[in-house]
């Protein structure tokens, strides 16, 4: 969709839960990770979160937020949809729940956030079947 700003990603964080504290406003982030230690492979993570923010940007945006395996370029979970900023000078915070996440292989794996098939912002991760 067409926008007259670039939307900036400031920070994508990977974790178990975000909660916002009702007295102070302020985002809880519990759990951050960079690896998930399978106990087999293939797997489903039951919970994953995924913390963005977003500025400088204007208009409507297609969103779209992918979990990517490396190797292939394949994602293994996506998700997409119109996304609004009306203040350029807004910080928007948004996290983005995923269930049953698939894992195949081991490996390194990406979180991928685009806007209007530009992307804006990625995070490596790291998947490692657990030694016994």
């Amino acid at each position: 969709m067409a926008t007259s700003e670039k939307m900036t990603c400031v920070s994508i964080l990977i974790c178990d839960e975000v909660y916002r504290d009702e007295r102070t406003k302020k985002l809880v982030v519990v759990g951050t990770f960079n690896q998930f230690n399978a106990p087999q492979l293939p797997c489903k993570l039951p919970r994953m979160t995924v913390l963005f923010t977003l500025t400088n940007g204007r208009g409507t945006y297609d969103l779209r937020l992918s979990i990517e395996y490396e190797t292939t370029g394949q994602a293994v979970v996506e998700i997409a949809g119109p996304f609004r900023i009306d203040d350029p000078l807004q910080i928007f915070d948004s996290n983005v729940y995923l269930i049953d996440v698939p894992f195949f292989d081991e490996g390194k794996y990406w979180v991928v956030l685009s806007a209007d098939g530009e992307i804006l912002g990625q995070r490596p991760f790291w998947v490692k079947k657990a030694t016994q």
